[in-house]
């Protein structure tokens, strides 16, 4: 980390490149189906992202990186980005994790070791099913502190792309601590790896009543030809990664999410936070005026009015804002355990934390072969009311709906 702690220091930065890399529709981003699939259509369907988006467009803080949007609310954001975005029909939202690993290998080889790292999702990367969009990524070296073990690198990699509006937006955030090539992985576990293990386990008793996956993984040879093409367009057999198994985290974070969805503790818990909170009485007043339009155009028919005021009040949106990762570099060196072909991992997720009020929904998440860790850390997810207060007004007044493909039948006014 930089001496003050802030990696946004740019004068304790040394840079060690930059990329320039074209991500499409297609491979790239389908690649998603064998990491991060089933309950994630947003990835691959132009009508379910476009409904995200407005979502989260109309969501707090997010937009900030907008040009002249730094400051703006959410109605500012929503009616601004929220217009822009209705015209750019037939987008899907790149997977983040995908998009955090190429970025990585881009500038750390293989033959490197990976102790850690920390990946922040600031912004959704919108590709257009036809065509492509340029993502600029830029990584720097930053000062060491407190480690003792010759090799070590402090690295920070940032990657940018077009906002909704054009204007650059920082994509996503990774700070990274690896080690060069010919380091012992057998010291590196011992005095950096494992005393963050132990730190990471006191997250791993699950909260009680709610749910916890143990979910069997390989990364078959096929999914090993597409994500090296991906990562390294040209490249062939590039071997099994750290960032290849953190993709696989994503997918059984949304089996957990799903639970969630029926679980009747963690609903409980939600519903007696937004109980007689005067911010959700008037957003379910602004979602009945949006059924209200749709029943005026004829969508919805009077029986299910209150049907429809309650489907849409309990739709809810997940971000993956986060995702902390510490490695354990003797499985991870050339022919070690986690990189062979077919090698068999299980993946534990449970929750550890939630902050309604905030959104926060912490999760530990682990990897092991057999009963060994090979990777453990700590995922963070955005959860919130998908049709805010905002949202539903904005819908409401350009006479749109919100039932899927609805949104591509009438031009706003």
């Amino acid at each position: 980390m930089p001496r003050n702690g802030n990696p946004n220091d740019t004068e304790n930065r040394t840079p060690i490149g930059r990329a320039i890399v074209p991500v499409q529709f297609g491979e790239q981003v389908i690649v998603s189906l064998l990491y991060n699939h089933d309950a994630n259509p947003v990835h691959h369907r132009p009508d379910h992202a476009i409904q995200w988006m407005l979502g989260l467009l109309a969501s707090q803080g997010v937009g900030g990186t907008e040009e002249s949007l730094e400051h703006a609310g959410p109605v500012e954001r929503t009616y601004t980005l929220g217009a822009k975005l209705l015209d750019r029909q037939d987008v899907v939202v790149m997977p983040g994790i995908v998009l955090a690993a190429i970025c990585f290998e881009r500038f750390v080889p293989p033959t490197e070791l990976t102790a850690s790292i920390t990946t922040t999702f600031t912004y959704p990367l919108l590709v257009p099913t036809k065509g492509a969009v340029e993502v600029r990524v830029e990584a720097y070296e930053l000062p060491l502190e407190n480690v003792k073990v010759p090799g070590a690198r402090n690295l920070l990699i940032e990657a940018f792309g077009p906002g909704i509006s054009g204007t650059p937006v920082k994509l996503l955030k990774m700070e990274a601590q690896t080690f060069r090539a010919g380091t012992s992985p057998e010291r590196v576990f011992e005095e950096v790896v494992a005393p963050q293990f132990a730190n990471a386990l006191q997250q791993a008793n699950k909260m009680p009543g709610m749910p916890s996956i143990s979910h069997p993984s390989s990364i078959s040879s096929e999914d090993r030809r597409r994500y090296s093409r991906i990562v390294e367009p040209g490249a062939h057999n590039r071997p099994i990664t750290e960032c290849a198994w953190q993709c696989k985290i994503p997918r059984v974070l949304t089996e957990v999410i799903e639970h969630l969805r029926y679980n009747d503790q963690y609903q409980k818990e939600v519903k007696d936070y937004y109980q007689g909170r005067s911010d959700e009485e008037q957003r379910i007043e602004a979602i009945k005026r949006l059924v209200e339009k749709e029943r005026k155009y004829g969508w919805v028919t009077d029986e299910h009015f209150a049907a429809r005021v309650e489907e849409l009040s309990h739709l809810s949106q997940h971000l993956y804002a986060r995702q902390h990762t510490i490695f354990d570099p003797r499985c991870f060196r050339e022919n070690g355990s986690a990189t062979a072909p077919g090698a068999q991992m299980h993946l534990d997720l449970n929750l550890s934390e939630i902050r309604l009020r905030r959104g926060i929904h912490k999760l530990f998440t682990s990897g092991r072969l057999k009963e060994n860790p090979v990777l453990m850390g700590e995922a963070t997810v955005m959860a919130q009311p998908l049709v805010t207060r905002d949202l539903a007004n904005f819908l409401c007044e350009i006479n749109y709906s919100f039932e899927t493909l609805k949104l591509f039948q009438y031009k706003h006014t």
